[in-house]
């Protein structure tokens, strides 16, 4: 029998041994645009067709046909356009939706929009909310959807799935709060921590000039996983907090104050230039901001003590 022949390196050959033909660039690239529709396709729909593509995703195959993209960059924008997970294997990362939150900016808006974008999210992750919201319009969602409920000092309506049962997080909030000016701020920070499954509690009238009511409530406030300082005017309240505790400390400047606090920018630049280390600094008046920068911190402890405990 004949011996078989063999290619010399470094070109490839087939199963018989014959030298393998080198495909042009229009050739890869409608091999790699039916690999492509292939992988559309399996995504429960049968075989996509040519027309059923994103032509964002055809124009880049037609750049890299005509040289403009290298087949590098193509590729690239390929991920970006149809995902990763669609043209790899099923071991590859898909990159997952944070479980909680998404919420609605309320101001502005109509009634018919709120409710919509409500009942969006509420199936997605069992709780909605929208902040900022006038009470004239909350009446006007109410009266479409009653099951929508809205907190007035807050200035949120919240939208519950009867069918998903809230988880509540261990451990504590504690808002530190330095006058009733912030009131609005602070129970949309608070209505927020609750909605979220977080336990947050008030220690009011607790700012510089209240300083004696911090220290006869120092170890309640010691004894909370976050503290979160709401204050106005000189926005000194965060760093003397953050020199008492050792638990993350947030500091949430809010737009009260006289001509030269600047609507808030005063205690956001105090803050953010305190003396003590480690202190968040969240927007003016962001109550939601800050509620979510303590649930982040409350998440992230309750995983690590279930994977402490073996759960």
């Amino acid at each position: 029998m004949a011996s078989m022949q063999c290619c010399s390196a470094p070109q490839a050959c087939n199963a018989r041994g014959a030298p393998l033909r080198a495909l042009s660039r229009r050739q890869v690239v409608l091999t790699n645009a039916r690999a492509v529709r292939a992988a559309a396709g399996s995504n429960g729909a049968g075989t996509a067709t040519m027309t059923t593509l994103n032509p964002q995703l055809l124009e880049v195959l037609q750049h890299v046909a005509n040289g403009m993209l290298t087949p590098g960059d193509g590729a690239v924008q390929l991920s970006a356009l149809v995902g990763q997970s669609k043209l790899s294997g099923p071991d590859s990362a898909v990159t997952s939706k944070a479980e909680f939150p998404e919420v609605v900016w309320g101001e502005h808006k109509t009634a018919s929009q709120i409710l919509n974008s409500l009942h969006r999210i509420a199936a997605q992750q069992g709780m909605a909310a929208a902040t900022r919201v006038s009470p004239q319009v909350a009446e006007e969602v109410m009266a479409l959807d009653p099951s929508v409920t809205f907190q007035e000092p807050a200035r949120m309506l919240i939208l519950k799935s009867a069918t998903t049962k809230q988880q509540k997080l261990p451990g504590s909030v504690a808002l530190i709060c330095a006058g009733t000016a912030d009131a609005s701020v602070v129970e949309e920070c608070r209505v927020m921590l609750s909605a979220a499954g977080c336990y947050a509690f008030k220690i009011a009238e607790s700012g510089v000039m209240g300083m004696h009511r911090i220290v006869q409530n120092l170890d309640a406030v010691k004894a909370a996983d976050v503290v979160i300082c709401i204050t106005g005017m000189d926005g000194g309240l965060a760093s003397v907090v953050a020199g008492m505790v050792e638990v993350p400390v947030i500091a949430l400047p809010t737009s009260t104050g006289y001509g030269a606090a600047f609507s808030g920018v005063a205690p956001m630049l105090a803050a953010l230039n305190s003396s003590a280390p480690g202190v968040t600094v969240v927007n003016i008046d962001s109550g939601f901001g800050a509620s979510m920068a303590a649930w982040r911190i409350l998440k992230n402890a309750s995983r690590i003590r279930q994977a402490a405990m073996g759960k």
